[in-house]
């Protein structure tokens, strides 16, 4: 079954050029604002009084913008960002094929790449050395385990240790 599919990577980045596009409109407010105010200062005459007005709306002006973008790309930009940079290395990254037996799930938040990560633990056979040892294969915060049993034999195709694929055998 496909655990990561290519739809997610066209609906990331929908996501990540929407909320850029957002930014970009906020932008062009803020500068034909900006231009409007230096315009009207330096209509002005000399001397008068009419610059403190000026003043008064375009530093808080400033301000709220700046604040506006730390916080929208250093939050909800970064984080879209991330995840689409992370799932077009899953789309072209290189693959590898493994097969394990299933242990446990587990749930405490891994981050990779700036995306939030939960894991599988399989056993896997070291191909080496003929040893076991155990192998957290990554799969996104936000989505559900895939369905499996303890001891179940599975199947899986990752990329930088993320589950794009799994079969159970």
């Amino acid at each position: 079954m496909e655990y990561f599919t290519e739809n997610e990577l066209i609906a990331v980045k929908r996501q990540r050029n929407k909320l850029l596009t957002i930014y970009l409109i906020v932008l062009a407010i803020f500068v034909v604002l900006s231009v409007g105010l230096f315009i009207w200062y330096r209509l002005l005459p000399y001397g008068s009084n009419h610059d403190i007005i000026i003043r008064l709306i375009a530093y808080p002006l400033t301000a709220v913008f700046v604040v506006f973008s730390f916080i929208f790309l250093g939050i909800p930009y970064k984080r879209a960002n991330k995840y689409y940079q992370l799932c077009t290395h899953l789309k072209n990254g290189i693959r590898e094929t493994s097969e394990g037996e299933f242990l446990e799930y587990d749930e405490s938040k891994t981050i990779k790449d700036g995306v939030d990560m939960k894991a599988l633990v399989f056993i896997e056979k070291s191909g080496y050395k003929g040893r076991d040892f155990e192998r957290k294969v990554l799969v996104f915060y936000e989505k559900p385990f895939p369905e499996f049993s303890k001891g179940e034999r599975v199947k899986y195709i990752t990329q930088g240790n993320t589950l794009i694929n799994y079969e159970k055998i």
